[in-house]
């Protein structure tokens, strides 16, 4: 791979309540409603912390992304209440910092680029300080299947919780692309650089 194309590799993005070291014990980040052959063909996978919600023992401040992974399989969760959601596992991680990563949107789930999180180059990516995560170990007793733990909490309920900007009342304000992008992208609920505004003279 090139030096400069790197920071254009597109990452699952999760806002997550989980902290650090609940999502190392789960091998992977969960309990995600995803298209599961889609994410499994992204490498890495970015963690952005949600403190809405307290369940998940939240190591980082609230929408700073604070982790990087490197995705080694998605598959089905194995939380008991959690059979139509995916776990993004992943084999080496490192530690981000990277301040208001989070863009409003209500999915928790996105895809977006390494430069985002200040991965520009090879060399970025090099001087992150990368760990191999242990391997977890199953304990099964005959035929006696595992106990299923509950889920802890609902990433998809903790999003809603974030403040929306405050709405524009006066219509009469002139708007940039920028602002106008910004507010449609926040209705419809996808990303900004999803939406595109044609000017016709």
């Amino acid at each position: 791979m090139k030096a400069n194309e790197i920071g254009n590799l597109e990452c699952v993005v999760v806002y997550t309540c989980r902290g650090k070291d609940k999502i190392l014990s789960e091998g992977g980040s969960q309990a995600w409603r995803i298209d599961m052959s889609k994410a499994s063909k992204h490498r890495y996978l970015v963690c952005v912390q949600n403190r809405n919600q307290t369940w998940g023992q939240a190591s980082a401040e609230h929408q700073t992304a604070f982790l990087i992974g490197k995705i080694s399989s998605v598959e089905k969760s194995m939380e008991a209440d959690a059979s139509d959601r995916a776990i993004i596992k992943i084999s080496e991680y490192a530690d981000l910092n990277v301040p208001n990563s989070w863009d409003g949107n209500r999915n928790p789930v996105a895809y977006t680029k390494l430069s985002d999180f200040g991965i520009h180059s090879v060399e970025d990516f090099e001087n992150l300080n990368w760990c191999r995560l242990g391997t977890r170990f199953k304990l099964n007793l005959g035929d006696q299947e595992p106990e299923m733990t509950r889920m802890p909490g609902d990433d998809y309920e903790a999003v809603m919780l974030d403040e929306l900007p405050s709405p524009i009342v006066a219509t009469s304000i002139p708007l940039s692309i920028d602002e106008a992008k910004l507010g449609l992208a926040l209705k419809f609920g996808v990303r900004v650089d999803q939406i595109d505004i044609t000017i016709r003279g």
